[in-house]
């Protein structure tokens, strides 16, 4: 059965969105004054307007939608053979990776995880990475354990045949 992640996810997203927020608004207003102040075609103007108009109603969405949506979708799966993440906003995107080929695990966690008590838990294999992020510590812990013994049986298999 998929698990899904810690509801501390959705105001992380929120605090991580409103970071990025601060800075796309800050550019978009430095643009927008420029353009007000030093062009005098109505038609650019205009067009600031809107387009300025349009990036904070996305940024808003970033901040107050988007999170709720990514944190419904983002689910994961850890069985014998296999290690399953679901996620995604507009596109779901659904990673598979054979027990037997995790080469690497680590915890991770940022100033903000770490303020909530979250952790990420990033899978290496030869083909890349996948992360199951935004979880508990102690169910990222859990997590790690869980892989870790699960190659070790893997191992343990293969040597025996």
């Amino acid at each position: 059965m998929y698990k899904s992640l810690d509801k501390k996810g959705i105001t992380v997203m929120r605090i991580n969105a409103i970071i990025s927020a601060v800075i796309i608004m800050a550019i978009v207003l430095i643009a927008l004054y420029f353009c007000l102040t030093n062009i005098e075609e109505e038609f650019i103007r205009v067009t600031a307007i809107i387009i300025s108009g349009i990036i904070s109603l996305l940024v808003l969405l970033d901040i107050f939608l988007f999170p709720v949506i990514r944190y419904n979708r983002y689910k994961y799966l850890i069985t014998n053979e296999r290690i399953e993440v679901k996620k995604g906003l507009f596109l779901i995107t659904r990673s598979i990776i054979q027990i037997k080929r995790v080469q690497k695990i680590e915890i991770s966690d940022g100033p903000i995880d770490r303020k909530f008590n979250l952790a990420n838990v990033n899978i290496f294999t030869a083909a890349g990475m996948v992360d199951i992020k935004f979880l508990n510590k102690e169910e990222a812990e859990s997590i790690t354990e869980e892989i870790n013994n699960l190659l070790k049986k893997n191992l343990e298999k293969n040597h025996e045949n």
